[in-house]
C-alpha cells in the first residue's frame, strides 16, 4: 500500500494502542504551540501545559475483502490466480484507504475553504488555477502552517488545468517522477506525484473529495489529516463445499481531523 497510495505518506499515522475490535480507541500524538514570554532579572517562568500530546481517538470502521479461486481456474491458467487477485485486493484496499483520507476534506477549517460569491463552485481553468492555488498557500499561511511539507491533492481534471499553466513545474523538470521502486536523483517514490506549484508538493488522484455538487482539492500538511490502521486477519481458505482456494482480510481503521488541526487544511470549492 506504500508504494500505490497517494495519502498514507501525507498524514500523521503516529499512535499509539491496540486495535483489535471496533470501537477501540487510540491515543494519536499531536504537536502542541510553544509561545514566548519576556524574561526580566530575578523575574519568574512561566511553563506552558502543553497537554494533551495525544489525542484520543476511537476507530469506527471494519472492512473486508474476501474472494475465492476455483481449481479449475488455476489448473486452466499459465499465471497465478491467486497472485492476481491478491494484487487487486491490494488496489480495493488503497482505494478504500484513500476514499477515507481524502473524505476528511469535510472537516477543513471554516476559514480555508476557497469558494466563489456567495459560497458558489469555481469553475477552474488553466487561467486562474495558479491563483486558485495561491489563495490556498495564503490561507494556510494566515493559519501559521510551517511553509515546508505542504502538499496539495487534485483530480485528474484540474492536473490537465495545471498542466496549462506555466507556473507548474512538473515532476519531470524536477527529475523526479513515479517510479514501482527504489528512487529516482535521490528522491524516494511518491505515488501520484506531478509536480509543484505555489509551494505545495502537488499529487493526483481519483479520490478527491466530492459532496455531488462540487468538487474539493484539498491543501495541507502532515498534521492535517490523522489515521489508524490494522490489517486484523490476512487469511487463506480451502473451501468445504467447493474445490477452491479463497482468501479474507479484515482492515480496522479510521480517520481524523482534530480542532487545532483542522487549520492546517485548505480546500478550494470547485464546478465538477
Amino acid at each position: 500500500l506504500d508504494q500505490i497510495n497517494v495519502m498514507l505518506p501525507l498524514v500523521n499515522r503516529d499512535w499509539e494502542g491496540e486495535l483489535q475490535n471496533v470501537g477501540d480507541t487510540v491515543q494519536v500524538r499531536t504537536p502542541g504551540n510553544i509561545t514566548m514570554g519576556s524574561y526580566g532579572r530575578g523575574g519568574s517562568i512561566n511553563y506552558q501545559d502543553l497537554q494533551p500530546l495525544k489525542e484520543p481517538m476511537t476507530v469506527s470502521d471494519a472492512e473486508y475483502f474476501a474472494f475465492q479461486v476455483d481449481d479449475l481456474d488455476r489448473a486452466q491458467s499459465d499465471l497465478s490466480a491467486m497472485d492476481i487477485y491478491m494484487k487487486r485486493a491490494a488496489v480495493a484496499l488503497n482505494n478504500t484507504i484513500e476514499k477515507k483520507l481524502l473524505a476528511q476534506t469535510a472537516l477543513v477549517h471554516a476559514d480555508n475553504q476557497i469558494t466563489g460569491a456567495s459560497g458558489a463552485a469555481i469553475a477552474i481553468t488553466g487561467a486562474n488555477v495558479y491563483g486558485l492555488l495561491v489563495q490556498a498557500r495564503s490561507a494556510l499561511s494566515r493559519k501559521n502552517v510551517p511553509l515546508e511539507g505542504r502538499w496539495a491533492i487534485v483530480d485528474p481534471d484540474t492536473t490537465s488545468q495545471l498542466l496549462q499553466s506555466p507556473q507548474f513545474i512538473r515532476a519531470t523538470d524536477l527529475g523526479d517522477r513515479v517510479v514501482e521502486e527504489g528512487s529516482l536523483n535521490g528522491q524516494v517514490n511518491r505515488p501520484g506525484f506531478i509536480g509543484r506549484c505555489a509551494g505545495f508538493d502537488v499529487y493526483e488522484s481519483n479520490q478527491v473529495y466530492t459532496d455531488g455538487t462540487a468538487k474539493y482539492p484539498v491543501f495541507g500538511d502532515r498534521d492535517f489529516i490523522s489515521y489508524a490502521a490494522q490489517l486484523k486477519e490476512m487469511e487463506i481458505l480451502r473451501l468445504q463445499v467447493t474445490f477452491a482456494d479463497a482468501v479474507r482480510g479484515l482492515l480496522l481503521h479510521d480517520a481524523h481531523v482534530f480542532s487545532e488541526c483542522s487549520k492546517r487544511g485548505a480546500c478550494i470549492k470547485a464546478a465538477m
